[in-house]
């Protein structure tokens, strides 16, 4: 049998094949800035100030911090991420501080303020407390319950492990 002839001409494959890479280099460009922006390269810097003795821990449990707003309670002052929120003289409040209260009314406002510049929605309500192992209880529980009026409810308190 005899081959009939087709009027369309064969097509020859190129020889010169490249590969479209535009594409596939957007595509990891896109992947980058997700996981650079996603990527935490260091924990909440917990550095206490020269003035602060923090206090050692008892039991070997680990927990690791987290990216929360940072409160210091000194001898002389209550510091909100290295910034004064009030003065204290010997770990004690002012007289107009400790008026009608559980809590300080300047830290609470100040609180107040450091949650409405949490993006929205704002769930995440964490604090961290490094608060001097001299302080009395009556001054942490003041700082503890004007944080806690302001809607942050996740709190930890920062310890030193002895080891």
């Amino acid at each position: 049998m005899k081959k009939k002839k087709s009027f369309l001409k064969k097509r020859t494959a190129p020889t010169d094949v490249s590969l479209q890479i535009t594409s596939m280099a957007d595509i990891f460009m896109i992947l980058l800035v997700f996981l650079l922006k996603n990527y935490s390269a260091s924990l909440t810097n917990l550095a206490p100030t020269s003035q602060l003795s923090l206090p050692e821990i008892a039991v070997s449990a680990k927990s690791t911090p987290k990216e929360s707003l940072k409160i210091e309670v000194g001898p002389d002052a209550v510091l909100v991420d290295q910034a004064l929120a009030i003065k204290l003289k010997n770990f004690q409040f002012p007289e107009s501080e400790t008026l009608n209260t559980a809590g300080s009314i300047t830290i609470a406002q100040l609180m107040q303020k450091q949650r409405e510049l949490r993006p929205q929605p704002n769930t995440e309500s964490s604090v961290v407390v490094m608060a001097d192992q001299r302080a009395p209880y009556s001054t942490i529980k003041r700082v503890i319950a004007s944080v806690a009026g302001a809607g942050f409810v996740d709190l930890q308190l920062v310890v030193v492990d002895p080891q």
